[in-house]
């Protein structure tokens, strides 16, 4: 079989989606198949770069929504190709709240649509587009293919689970001082001011395994994001056995119920108390205990094989 993958995110970006893209090659190429994995800077860009890839491609994987997935999309219903896209965050969304600044769930932004921009109206008519057009969605959480099936009335069918990539356990080094870190984009919906207030060590523009390196030897792992859906460095870091903090605005429960302390993002008090507690010994002991005692893998090849199957259904 000869599969496309298109992707907006290179490997030497930080985070992890910028991993899936060669390791789901690799995967697909230990199995037999050809394949091609094609990096865009911009809608635009692969909107014109795409066409021959897709002409040559018997199976497309998009691996976001809007941006190389509305011009896979495209390309796959003039060449008549099945098309898979992979969601794992929500550009509508995310374009308003890092434009106005306003403290504003996924949740709460879909239950009462706020007044859009232009460029935030394009976007938003065009996702629902793609979401019309594309053969399927593959959610990394049943938090946020729930959301999008109620609001953009997405049939039962068209829709599924597809889980991220869960490292397996690794043993994290001794912490030698309580240090709480947060690795990502310094954008507004990743709350920073909270974060700063609570001191915790922020790691941006950094190359993967120095990340890795950091949470290996960190204290604890934290999110305090108006939603993170789910975190690829708090994977990583629950991989090294170590506790989070982590808004209560994401799917992350659904793989770590345990583990950790869920908070409300904006609630200052009971950040604060999350905080406290998990300085506590025992409470910390507890939580680490937790993931110890949990035994979750996804590996790559667990990943191919459900898009292989959601491809025979479609």
């Amino acid at each position: 079989m000869k599969i496309l993958i298109t992707t907006g995110l290179s490997e030497s970006h930080t985070g992890g989606p910028a991993q899936y893209g060669s390791n789901l090659k690799s995967e697909f190429e230990k199995l037999g198949h050809e394949v091609r994995l094609k990096q865009y800077g911009s809608v635009e860009s692969a909107l014109l770069k795409v066409w021959p890839d897709a002409f040559w491609a018997d199976k497309i994987l998009a691996l976001d929504t809007f941006s190389v997935g509305l011009p896979s999309v495209i390309a796959a219903g003039l060449f008549r190709k099945k098309v898979i896209i992979r969601v794992g965050g929500d550009f509508v969304w995310s374009a308003y709240v890092n434009r106005t600044g306003k403290p504003l769930t996924l949740p709460a932004f879909y239950k009462n649509l706020p007044k859009l921009n232009f460029k935030e109206k394009i976007i938003f008519f065009l996702t629902k587009w793609v979401i019309s057009k594309t053969d399927f969605l593959a959610f990394n959480t049943e938090w946020q293919k729930n959301i999008w099936a109620g609001y953009y009335r997405i049939p039962s069918g068209k829709s599924g689970v597809i889980r991220n990539f869960v490292p397996e356990k690794n043993a994290g080094a001794p912490f030698s001082k309580k240090n709480f870190i947060w690795a990502g984009r310094l954008i507004p919906e990743k709350n920073i001011t909270m974060l700063k207030k609570f001191g915790v060590e922020i790691i941006t523009g950094e190359p993967r395994d120095k990340i890795l390196r950091k949470l290996k030897d960190s204290y604890a792992a934290v999110s305090l994001a108006f939603t993170d859906i789910c975190p690829n460095f708090i994977l990583e870091a629950a991989s090294f056995d170590k506790p989070f903090i982590m808004t209560r605005e994401t799917g992350f429960g659904e793989l770590f119920p345990k583990g950790g302390i869920f908070v409300n993002p904006f609630d200052e008090v009971e950040v604060g108390k999350a905080f406290e507690a998990m300085q506590d010994e025992n409470t910390y002991n507890k939580h680490a205990e937790e993931l110890k005692n949990m035994n979750i893998g996804h590996s790559w090849s667990d990943l191919v094989a459900e898009i292989f199957q959601i491809w025979k259904k479609i």
